[in-house]
């Protein structure tokens, strides 16, 4: 008796561990989805605020010198928020390699086939 409740607790342990992994992987890419659109917000309003002296160019000159800060202003929003993406890429990249190094571990064919040999 004491085998087979020693059985379905582990059963559950190991459930629980799943479970677990689960949730733990889904907070990660949550975070990262969270992290990307505020990058993505930051170089929508970072964009839009460099019209503003486009708009309000009243000569040719004025025009032409305000066309072209815009472009390098967002040349330079959108290289900084593309290095910022590429990060929280890695950095999630990395965590979830951690977390399925550990699933790996955790049930690897050869616990999984202990755990159900000793039953």
């Amino acid at each position: 008796m004491q085998n087979v409740v020693n059985f379905y607790s582990e059963v559950v342990g190991l459930y629980s561990n799943a479970i677990e992994l689960g949730l733990r992987a889904g907070k990660v890419i949550q975070g990262a989805g969270e992290r990307a659109v505020r990058e993505h917000l930051a170089f929508v309003e970072a964009t839009t605020s460099q019209f503003a002296p486009v708009v309000k160019a009243e000569q040719p000159k004025d025009f032409v010198a305000a066309q072209s800060a815009l472009v390098e202003g967002v040349r330079e929003s959108f290289t900084n928020t593309a290095k910022n993406l590429f990060k929280i890429q890695q950095e999630t990249g990395a965590e979830i390699k951690a977390l399925v190094t550990e699933g790996a571990e955790k049930f690897s064919p050869e616990a999984v086939t202990k755990l159900f040999k000793a039953a």
